[in-house]
C-alpha cells in the first residue's frame, strides 16, 4: 500500500508528458499571441483538443483488453497489428462494443464541455500575451521531458521510479508508443571485449548428428498461437484444457522449464527460426533491422535437400511472416490466399477455424518430397476467442474466453495426428511443439517476470525420440533453430543465441520487459536495473511477492556468471544488428 502514492505521483509525469505531445497543436493554436479568437479559431482549437486527447484515450482503452493478451502496454507495433489485412478493425469495434460506445460518449463529453469561449471579447496586451506564451512554452517543455532531467524521460525510465511489477500502471499507451518509436536502434553496447561475449555465447556453432539417426527425418513444427503453460494439463499436474496434448506428452520428450523470447505472435518468428531473441523496444519484425541478413532454420534445411515450407492460414502478408520467411532463407509460404475453401472455413476474423487448415495441412505433407521441413502456426486461440457453430456447445472452456479456444484448438490437434498417423511419412518425422507466447491467466504467477514467458515445448517421434521429461534444463524458442538443424544433419556452421535441445548442458532463457532485460535459469532469474543487477529465486506458481532475494553464498556465484552470461548476450546481440553480421558468411 505504501507504494502506491508513488506509483501515482510517478504516473503523473507520463500523463503530462503524453498530454503535451497530443496535444500539442492545440498548445501552439492556443498561445500564439495573434490569436484571432473568432468563433472559427475557436471551433478549430476545440477540434484539435478532442482530437488529442480522444487518441490518447483511444490508445488507453484499446490496451485494456490488449494488456491482458501481451502482459505489457503496445508499441508501434500496434500499428502494424492495426494495419494487417487479417485483423480488420471492424472485429474489434464488433466485439468490445461497450468500449467502443464509451470512447464516443467521452469524446462527446470533451467536446461539448470544452472551455473555450465562442469568441475573445477582451484580448491581453500583446506585451502581456507574448510573455505569456513564452511562459507557458516553458512549462510544457519541462512537461514533454517528464520534469528536470537532463534527457526526456521514456517508458523505460518508470523502472527508476518504481518496481517492475508496477512500470504498465505508471506508464501510459501513448507514451510507450513514442518510445517504441523513438528508441528503435540501440546505440553499441561494450561491456567486455568482442572476444569474451564470443566466448561466452559460442554463437558459432556446427551440429553433428546427436541422435546418430540413420537417416534424414522429416521435421514438422506447430506453433500453437496463446498456449501458455497456464492452459497445459501436463505442465500443471492437474486438469485444464489440452487432454490431447496431455496424453501426447506421456509418448514425448517434454521440457518443462520453456520460455517464449516475447509477449507477441510477431516476437516469436524470429526467435523460432533464426534464434533472433526480442531485445528491442519494437519487435525485430518491424525494427530498423527488418532488411538485415538473416539465414533462418530453412535456409540451411533447404541446402540440405529439404523441402521448407510454412502454413499460415490468415491471409498472405499478416504479422509480416511472410516477408520475414522469405529474407532469413528459401521456403514455400502458403497462407488463407491458397487454401480451397476460402470462405467457408473462414472464422470471419484472422482466417481459417484450425481443424480444418491441420487437416488441409496434413493432406499436404503427404504431396511433399522427402525429406521436408514444414511448420504451421495456428490461429484460433486468437482474440476474439470464437470457435466454429458446430462446437459451441462441445467445448466448455473455463474462467477466460480463451480457455475454449484452448480445447478446440487441442481437439484440432488431435484430428490431425490421427489422419497424420495413417500416412507412410509419418514414422520418420520428428514433431515439435511450442507456442509463440503465453495468454490470459487468472494466476497472478503467470504475470510475474518467469511465468509471462512459460510455454509448452515437446518433441514427439514414437519410433525416433525416446520419451521423458526433462525438469532440469532451462530452454527456450531460440533453441529450436538450433536444434532443427541437428535433427536435419546440416553440416555446414551457423549462428546461433541458443543451444541444441539434445546437448546435456547448462542453458538460459532471455527476455527483455520495458527495458529491462533479463536471463533465466531455473529457477533463477536474473534482471538488469539501471541501478544495477538483482537476481531472485522464483519458484513456479507462486506470486511475485514471494519471490526469495537474500542470496546465500553459492547462490551469489551463480548471480555473477549469470552477470556475464546476460552481459555478453545483450552486447553479442546489439553490436551484431548494429553490423548487420548477425549470421556467418
Amino acid at each position: 500500500m505504501g507504494e502506491l502514492p508513488i506509483v501515482f505521483l510517478s504516473g503523473v509525469l507520463f500523463d503530462i508528458q503524453a498530454m503535451v505531445y497530443f496535444l500539442s497543436v492545440f498548445h501552439l493554436l492556443s498561445l500564439l499571441p495573434f490569436n484571432p479568437g473568432n468563433k472559427k479559431y475557436q471551433l478549430t482549437l476545440r477540434l484539435f483538443f478532442t482530437l488529442g486527447l480522444g487518441i490518447i484515450i483511444l490508445l488507453n482503452f484499446i490496451d485494456m483488453e490488449f494488456f491482458k493478451i501481451k502482459t505489457r502496454r503496445s508499441g508501434v507495433e500496434l500499428f502494424q497489428l492495426v494495419s494487417d489485412q487479417s485483423n480488420p478493425v471492424f472485429s474489434y469495434i464488433y466485439n468490445y462494443w461497450w468500449l467502443t460506445l464509451l470512447l464516443l460518449l467521452t469524446l462527446f463529453l470533451i467536446f461539448y464541455f470544452y472551455p473555450g469561449q465562442k469568441t475573445i471579447q477582451h484580448r491581453p496586451k500583446p506585451v502581456y500575451a507574448t510573455v505569456s506564451f513564452f511562459l507557458v512554452t516553458g512549462l510544457l517543455f519541462i512537461g514533454a521531458r517528464g520534469g528536470f532531467f537532463t534527457y526526456p524521460i521514456m517508458s523505460v525510465d518508470a523502472i527508476r521510479f518504481v518496481d517492475p511489477r508496477w512500470v504498465s500502471a505508471v506508464i501510459n499507451s501513448p507514451t510507450q508508443i513514442i518510445t517504441s518509436y523513438t528508441s528503435a536502434v540501440p546505440a553499441p553496447l561494450h561491456y567486455m571485449s568482442d572476444e569474451e561475449s564470443i566466448e561466452i555465447v559460442k554463437p558459432y556453432k556446427r551440429e553433428s548428428n546427436t541422435l546418430k539417426l540413420k537417416t534424414k527425418p522429416n521435421l514438422v513444427l506447430i506453433i500453437l498461437e496463446s498456449f501458455g503453460r497456464d492452459y497445459c494439463g501436463f505442465l500443471n499436474k492437474e486438469k485444464r484444457f489440452t487432454p490431447f496434448l496431455d496424453s501426447l506428452s506421456k509418448e514425448s520428450l517434454v521440457f518443462s522449464n520453456a520460455y517464449s523470447n516475447g509477449t507477441t505472435s510477431v516476437e516469436s518468428l524470429p526467435a523460432i527460426f533464426a534464434s533472433i531473441p526480442s531485445l528491442l523496444e519494437v519487435p525485430y519484425i518491424n525494427s530498423n533491422f527488418q532488411n538485415n541478413v538473416v539465414k533462418g532454420a530453412h535456409h540451411y534445411l533447404s541446402k540440405n535437400g529439404y523441402d521448407c515450407s510454412f502454413y499460415y492460414g490468415a491471409e498472405k502478408g499478416s504479422m509480416g511472416f511472410d516477408n520475414f520467411l522469405k529474407i532469413s532463407g528459401e521456403i514455400s509460404y502458403y497462407s488463407r490466399n491458397e487454401y480451397p475453401s476460402k470462405k467457408g472455413d473462414y472464422d470471419g476474423h484472422w482466417g481459417i477455424w484450425d481443424e480444418p487448415y491441420l487437416q488441409y495441412f496434413a493432406g499436404e505433407l503427404s504431396g511433399k518430397k522427402t525429406p521436408f521441413f514444414s511448420s504451421v502456426f495456428t490461429l484460433t486461440s486468437h482474440d476474439p476467442y470464437k470457435v466454429p457453430e458446430a462446437y459451441k456447445n462441445v467445448f466448455k472452456g473455463g474462467d477466460l474466453p480463451i480457455h475454449r479456444t484452448v480445447e478446440y484448438t487441442d481437439y484440432a490437434l488431435s484430428q490431425f495426428f490421427e489422419a497424420a498417423r495413417k500416412q507412410t511419412w509419418f514414422d520418420n518425422t520428428i514433431f515439435i511443439i511450442t507456442a509463440d507466447h503465453p495468454s490470459h491467466s487468472k494466476n497472478a504467477y503467470f504475470y510475474s517476470p518467469t511465468g509471462k514467458y512459460e510455454i509448452p515445448l515437446l518433441i514427439y517421434s514414437p519410433k525416433l525420440i525416446k520419451a521423458g521429461i526433462n525438469d532440469s534444463a532451462t530452454v527456450s524458442q531460440l533453441d529450436i533453430m538450433p536444434t532443427l538443424l541437428n535433427l536435419g544433419q546440416v553440416k555446414e556452421p551457423f549462428f546461433s543465441m541458443g543451444v541444441n535441445l539434445f546437448e546435456l548442458k547448462n542453458r538460459i532463457a532471455i527476455n527483455k520487459d520495458y527495458g529491462v532485460a533479463q536471463v533465466i535459469e531455473y529457477p533463477y532469474c536474473l534482471r538488469l536495473f539501471p541501478e544495477g543487477f538483482k537476481m531472485h529465486i522464483h519458484n513456479k506458481f507462486t506470486p511475485n511477492e514471494l519471490a526469495r532475494y537474500e542470496l546465500t553464498d553459492a547462490e551469489k556465484v551463480i548471480q555473477a556468471r549469470l552477470e556475464k552470461e546476460l552481459l555478453a548476450r545483450l552486447q553479442l546481440y546489439t553490436n551484431n544488428l548494429l553490423n548487420n553480421s548477425y549470421y556467418l558468411k
